[in-house]
């Protein structure tokens, strides 16, 4: 099921699974960054999710105050979700968003009690974090005939190639 109630994400959730899928729709405007995971965390309470994807490959860098906002407002009050695993889902050249993320997962390991892992594409996101379910395709095929394709494997280059000319 698409659910289309906070305009920054674009987000599916499958019943079965306990699975919401979530991606960052907002582009390079980060003024609604903070009402919207407010809004995303009741709506994981109230489904009662388990497993949790969030690609946020196009989110801008993570400013330094929405970091402390996040590791001293949003992750205590998120104690109460039921989530069991999550993958972030970042490109290798997001160095800087990962690492934000590490930190503030680690210093509130208190709070967070969820398995997280980090993968370069959402489709291999899916696939361990559904373990490979028969609902897989499905749930693939219902984010693309939403959404559209899944952006191309660009994660396979650990940075940009470099721009050598022959002299």
């Amino acid at each position: 099921m698409i659910i289309t109630d906070i305009k920054e994400f674009k987000i599916q959730y499958d019943e079965p699974l306990h699975l919401l899928r979530v991606e960052w729709a907002a582009g390079r405007d980060m003024r609604r960054l903070r009402p919207a995971l407010e809004q995303l965390s009741q709506v994981a309470i109230r489904l009662q999710v388990t497993h949790g994807l969030l690609a946020i490959d196009t989110l801008p860098d993570i400013s330094a105050y929405d970091q402390i906002w996040l590791g001293s407002q949003w992750l205590p009050k998120n104690e109460r979700l039921a989530l069991k695993q999550a993958v972030v889902v970042l490109s290798s050249g997001k160095v800087y968003n990962q690492q934000a993320i590490e930190t503030l997962l680690t210093l509130n390991r208190r709070f967070v009690k969820t398995d997280f892992q980090f993968f370069g594409q959402p489709v291999a996101a899916m696939h361990w974090l559904t373990n490979e379910s028969r609902r897989l395709p499905a749930l693939l095929a219902e984010w693309e005939g939403t959404f559209g394709p899944v952006a191309p494997d660009t994660y396979l280059l650990a940075e940009p190639r470099a721009p050598y000319r022959r002299p």
